[in-house]
Order: C-alpha cells, then structure tokens, then sequence
C-alpha cells in the first residue's frame, strides 16, 4: 500500500460566518489536481477500478452512489483498504432507485417508481419550489444514508452533473453548509486541447456537446453562488470534453492547458466485467462500465508517464480535504450599496462625444460611476483607470471629488479632457499603463476592466464601437469568458495589485468593474490577508459587479 497519503475522510467542521472573504494562501502560479473516479458503489467493477487506481497510481478522491447496486461492497470492503481516499457524495436524481420513500419523491420517480432518466426534464423542474422540495428530499436522504453508514464526506457532486442547473446548485450549496462540507464540484472545462487538429474535433461530434456548452454557462452562474456560500470549487475541471478519450497523452495535454490554480480530473476507472454485477439500472450502464475506455483510463492514472509529467511541472496532487483546508473560504459579502438621488442625477447628466478611435462607453458605465461615488466621499481623491470617455471621472468631478484620470491610449485621454471640458469640470488627465505614470496616493482606485485580448489600440477600440452597435453583441458581450480574456484580466490585475499599496491611502481600497464569471480567478491575485467583497447595481449589465477590494497597508 502506497503511503504519504492525507486521510480524506475525516470529519467535516462547520464553515466560517465572516461577511468578508479573507483569502488563503494559495498563489496563482500554485497548481493543484485531484483525480477523482465517479461512479462509487455502482457496480463491483467500477469498486475494483477505483481500489486499483487508488493503490497502483495517482487517484486521490472519489464519490459514493448512496443508490448504487455495489454501495455496501464499497463503504465496507474498499474503503478500509484504501485509507487517505478522499470520498464525495455523488447525488443521484436520474438514475437507480430512490432512497427517499416514493410517494415522498413522486415527482421524480418514472413508472417503474425508479428516478427518471434524462438531464433536461429536471432543469424544468427546478424551476417550481415542489420540484426543488422534493429534490432537496431525496438529496438529504441520500447523504444521510451516507453518514449514517460512517462515510466522511469532504465535498458533493451529482451523477451526470445534474448540480450544475443553477437552482439545484444552490440547493446543493446550502445543504453543503448545512452539512459541514467545504467543497463543491463545479463542472467548468476549457476546449478540448489533446493531440492533433483533427482530434480536437472530435469531441464536438459527440452527442455530449450541448450538454458541455450548457454546463459551462451555468458554471458562470454557480461559481458565485458557491462563493455566497463560503464553499470551495476547483479552478477548472477536466472530464466532460474528454469523454471517451482520456488515454494519458490526452491527460497531459489537457493539464498543460489549464492556465493556473486547481482542476478536478475526472475518470471512469474500472475492471469489468465482474461476474459479481448481477443488477444494471439500464443496459446503457453495463455498456459503460465494460466499455474498452474504463479499462484505458485505469492504465491512464496508472501510467509512469503521469507520475512523471506530475513531478516535473510540479503539479500537486491531493483530495479535496486536503485542498479545502489549505483555502480560506469565508462567505462572500455582496450588497447593494444606496445611490442617493444626486449622484444618479450627476451622471445621468453627463454629455459625452466619442470618435470612432475610442471605445465608448456602455450603458452600464454610468452605474459604474455611481458605485465609485458611493464608496467615496467629496474631497477625496480617485484615481479612474482607463477612462475612455471619462464618464466615471467627470461624474466623480461633478460630485467633489479630487480625479485624476488615466488611460493607455492617448487619444482616449484627449477624449475625456474634451469631454471634461464639455461638461464644465476640470480633471487631470494622464497617459499611463495601469500605474506606470502615476504619482501620488489616493483613497479609491477604480478600473473597468477592458474586454479584449491585449492593451487596446485605436484598432481594437474602433472594433468595440462597430461591434457594440450590434445589439446581440451589445446585450451579450462579456457573457463568455475566453480562456485568453481571463488571463489577460488576470495579467493586469496582478500589476495593479503589486503597486496599489503605493498609491493608496490608509483604509483606500481598489474598485473593479468585472464580470461574475471572472470573480473568483481574479480574487487569486490577491495576498493573504486581503479582504473582499462584491457591490451589486441594478444598472450594471451582463452579468457584472463592482468587485471591491482591500489590501494589506504598507
């Protein structure tokens, strides 16, 4: 038996109540992996893939059907075998029997009185408070049975990704809370990125990718809600695209194009077929199981070449309760801060020309505006990063602030000294590159994040004014999120970070425009110790809010 492991399956402790988030240690350049197996207790074979990966190769985690034929096999023959196996609820609502009496879970149940089959009837579902009561039955009953057994859960997940639809993922969240687990999976995967060209493609061809586009956009969605609750959720997630196709060469293409942080790897290990699986919930399922790809991702966590990929780029691999108590997640405060009348009246007013070389401003700048003013007082001084047309820094002029207004492009910075002066306010305009050319100490430091690939350029800024014409593009932009986008977010929030504390005052703070699906990659920018919290406005569009950040004082 292979030793140096962290038992996983150790008692849960409640989560922490603070209203602010103090990050934890880890930095970006960090990476961490879990490998986890699915399927749990399902069947013998998948019991004897999961023992075998556990011992001759790099699995770390795993997840228990509470409903599985194999369940009793699982938590009293495999798990003493395998001490430091992290273990997982992994929450049924489409497959094999209830484990809630059935005229309690009626709603869920097909006319064999097994769960029904499918993925899109529960996103309907969801959608009506009975269907969640009943949702949230079978879950409790289901993790219940569970602990009731002596099985020590470090983090929840569903069959077939179900959690993901954004009600049931809330549901899922609070009993997370309520139940003292630290850790959530959330289904969020980049581009399939394994061998050639023609390989790539292939997993557009699979009948799996509506579902994966699906799972991604809801993954926009959960990732907030996950950090409402305090509950830790792995940066990426590799698994989905990569169905059917996880030899170890795809394995380590995939790792190698995971960017930062943490990513989840799931896999199918098993041994099969096992004259001892008497029962299959549906012929699909005894498919699957003896399928030649289950025996193909055990030799995958098996292989010496991953052993070796992991130490040479200093991978990291751990179970999730080994991951969860290296973070500090704390509850995210998110509010919505009051807007006096004067200051909506302020910049609402303002008048703006913008020539086609400058990206204009968008209808959510002027509630962006409105979020500075209401972390500021008159008198104090505000430094607003690319400014554009000064929209936010003519509003903070009007309204007493001391303004000094910065942008990369000089000509968005002759666009809002224009401005300034067309509106009857003086600021001080500079050409710099995040703080490169700015003196002095300020109380806020405000930035709308530019959407983009790369500093932008008249080029790039004369693109947005055409394409944000479009209404689609206009109602829809910043929805997705591109892996490059991201990092280039990342790259700039970093610099800021580095020479903030510079030029910011005793208790100032720093002010982003952001996207929610960005919020938790940036928050890795910051050091121990700062604290973080989100502004909500009902005039911020596509998904956006005003991430509010402090940082430790020089």
């Amino acid at each position: 038996m292979r030793s140096g492991k962290t038992n996983g399956q150790i008692e849960s402790t409640s989560p922490r109540t603070n209203v602010a988030k103090e990050l934890g240690p880890l930095a970006p350049s960090v990476r961490f992996v879990i490998f986890e197996a699915d399927d749990f207790g399902a069947l013998y074979a998948f019991n004897e893939g999961i023992r075998a990966a556990f011992h001759q190769g790099q699995l770390n985690s795993t997840c228990l059907l509470a409903n599985g034929f194999a369940y009793r096999h699982a938590i009293e023959d495999v798990l003493p075998s395998c001490p430091g196996l992290g273990i997982g609820a992994h929450l049924v609502l489409n497959e094999g029997p209830p484990i809630a009496a059935r005229e309690r879970v009626a709603r869920l149940l097909n006319r064999d009185g097994a769960l029904r089959r499918g993925f899109r009837w529960l996103i309907d579902m969801a959608q009506t408070s009975a269907g969640l009561a009943q949702i949230e039955i079978e879950f409790r009953a289901q993790i219940e049975k569970m602990l009731a057994d002596g099985v020590r859960l470090d983090h929840f997940n569903s069959h077939q990704h179900v959690h993901m639809i954004p009600p049931i993922f809330r549901l899922m969240c609070r009993l997370a809370r309520e139940y003292g687990i630290r850790s959530v999976r959330l289904t969020r995967e980049l581009p399939y990125a394994a061998g050639t060209w023609r390989k790539r493609l292939q997993p557009w061809l699979n009948s799996n990718i509506v579902k994966r586009v699906l799972l991604n956009a809801y993954a926009r969605l959960d990732e907030l809600a996950a950090q409402r609750f305090g509950l830790a959720t792995t940066d990426y997630f590799i698994g989905v695209n990569y169905t059917a196709q996880m030899s170890v060469s795809a394995l380590l293409d995939g790792l190698r194009a995971t960017p930062y942080g943490t990513v989840e790897v799931l896999l199918h290990p098993a041994i099969a077929p096992d004259p001892r699986d008497t029962h299959y919930p549906d012929p699909a399922v005894r498919r699957y199981a003896t399928a030649k790809q289950r025996a193909m991702e055990l030799r995958t966590l098996r292989s010496p070449r991953l052993a070796e990929f992991l130490a040479r780029e200093d991978w990291k691999p751990m179970n999730f309760t080994t991951w969860s108590s290296q973070k500090t997640v704390e509850p995210l405060r998110t509010f919505e801060p009051p807007i006096e009348p004067h200051v909506r009246q302020a910049a609402s007013a303002i008048e703006l020309h913008c020539p086609p070389w400058v990206s204009e401003a968008q209808d959510d700048s002027r509630a962006f505006a409105e979020l500075i003013a209401s972390q500021t007082q008159p008198g104090q001084r505000v430094l607003d990063i690319g400014t554009g047309t000064g929209v936010a820094a003519i509003t903070l002029a009007r309204l007493g602030r001391d303004v000094v207004a910065s942008d990369i492009m000089s000509a968005a910075v002759s666009t809002a000294r224009a401005n300034a002066e067309r509106n009857g306010v003086k600021i001080e305009c500079v050409t710099s590159d995040l703080l490169d050319n700015i003196s002095g100490r300020f109380d806020l430091i405000a930035f709308n994040l530019p959407y983009g690939f790369g500093p932008d350029n008249i080029a790039t800024a004369f693109a947005k004014h055409v394409l944000r014409r479009i209404p689609f593009i206009r109602r829809n932009s910043g929805l997705a999120m591109p892996r490059t986008v991201l990092r280039f977010h990342q790259q700039l929030v970093e610099r800021l970070v580095r020479g903030a504390p510079a030029h910011l005052n005793a208790g100032g703070a720093v002010l982003l425009h952001a996207y929610e699906s960005e919020v938790t990659s940036l928050a890795r920018a910051l050091p121990a110790g700062a604290t973080m919290e989100l502004l909500l406005h009902a005039g911020l569009t596509n998904r956006t809010v005003g991430m509010l950040f402090r940082l430790p004082h020089e």
